[in-house]
């Protein structure tokens, strides 16, 4: 079973990570502070895309090393290659992202059930209908990093549900971490310095990137207990491979 206990222990491991977090948060750090004086021109842009590239090249990054079962998950600091990375991600899921998002945006605004709590259910069940194929394309692609493995339609109706359902069940527990790990932090700044604080901040922004271990990390495991064994358990079952 996919564990958090182990993820959340390896993103702290890894090699360099806490140097790696410091420097990743920077440009996160410098668009927040853009946003925060409503300086949203040219430059808070080019930061704001930049800092997207580097978190979701990150991500896929990770999320793939654990899958290959690599001793280091975070990338190194060749930030040329986590933005190459990034821009083949966005090939390989974007159009997957814009077709479900859209989809599910559209037929939750044709309705509204006249009981609200069973409206916001039946909607939200809509949208991790739809999320599921984003994060099971995204699955696919990240195991070989090859963009047609993202549109493989067999493998995302047979595994996007069990996919869907991991991920809602890891929510809460990438929650709980961070109420552990960061609100400890938060505390302690609260009680002798106060907050918003801009070395709590930037903390923050630090984690963020652990978060991004942690996901991709959690994400993998996922993928390898529900797709990877599943294919091969039936494998197994045709005969065509022994155990």
């Amino acid at each position: 079973m996919a564990s958090i206990k182990d993820a959340v222990e390896e993103s702290f491991s890894d090699n360099h990570a806490l140097i790696k977090y410091f420097l990743f948060a920077i440009p996160l750090y410098i668009t927040y502070i853009f946003y925060e004086s409503n300086d949203t021109g040219f430059v808070f842009w080019l930061f704001a895309i930049f800092t997207f590239l580097l978190m979701l090249g990150t991500l896929t990054i990770c999320t793939t090393n654990v899958r290959h079962n690599k001793n280091q998950i975070f990338p190194g600091l060749n930030i040329l290659a986590i933005l190459k990375q990034a821009l083949k991600t966005l090939i390989a899921i974007g159009p997957t992202m814009l077709i479900n998002l859209g989809l599910a945006a559209f037929i939750t605004s044709q309705f509204t059930l006249p009981n609200p709590s069973v409206d916001k259910a039946f909607k939200i069940i809509i949208w991790c209908v739809f999320s599921s194929v984003i994060f099971t394309g995204f699955l696919l692609y990240v195991k070989d990093l090859k963009i047609k493995d993202a549109y493989n339609l067999k493998a995302i109706s047979e595994f996007g549900a069990d996919i869907m359902m991991a991920v809602i069940f890891m929510i809460p527990l990438v929650l709980l971490s961070n109420a552990i790990l960061l609100g400890s932090i938060t505390y302690i700044f609260i009680l002798f310095f106060g907050i918003p604080n801009p070395v709590w901040l930037f903390i923050c922004a630090m984690f963020v990137f652990q978060n991004i271990s942690v996901i991709g990390n959690y994400l993998a495991q996922i993928a390898m207990e529900n797709i990877e064994i599943k294919v091969e358990m039936e494998k197994y079952d045709r005969g065509e491979t022994s155990i």
